[in-house]
């Protein structure tokens, strides 16, 4: 499930705030240097951005809302099915990129360090 939606905090990592003018331009520049690839909503003000294929490492993914001067976005670590079974499903099939916690300690640090530069460059909250 891509996008934005109502879910437990434990899965995703969500950060809320007021961005001035159009901030399109700014996520895609830092979708294209960080890796994060445009996997829903182009050119739509929802979209949903990957990065990894969850061959070494669990894929990374950020969903982003934009409405008016509101932004929204979620970020978290979606493990491969793969991934899961082999580690007897203790692992999440979705997983919050906050620090904190002993799972999945690298994808999460891995993710959370370029969505916190995104937000930082819109001036909003970064996930802690």
């Amino acid at each position: 499930m891509n996008g934005i939606v109502q879910v437990d905090p434990s899965k995703r990592s969500t950060v809320t705030g007021t961005v001035n003018g159009d901030p399109w331009g700014t996520i895609d520049a830092w979708s294209k240097s960080s890796g994060f690839n445009l996997i829903e909503g182009g050119g739509t003000q929802n979209r949903t951005y990957q990065k990894g294929s969850g061959f070494l490492v669990a894929p990374m993914k950020a969903a982003i809302s934009v409405n008016g001067s509101s932004l929204t976005l979620q970020a978290w670590v979606a493990p491969t099915f793969l991934a899961r079974l082999f580690a007897l499903f203790l692992i999440p099939a979705e997983m919050h990129v906050n620090s904190g916690g002993f799972k999945m300690v690298i994808p999460r640090n891995m993710a959370r360090k370029p969505v916190n530069e995104l937000l930082a460059q819109l001036g909003v909250p970064q996930i802690p």
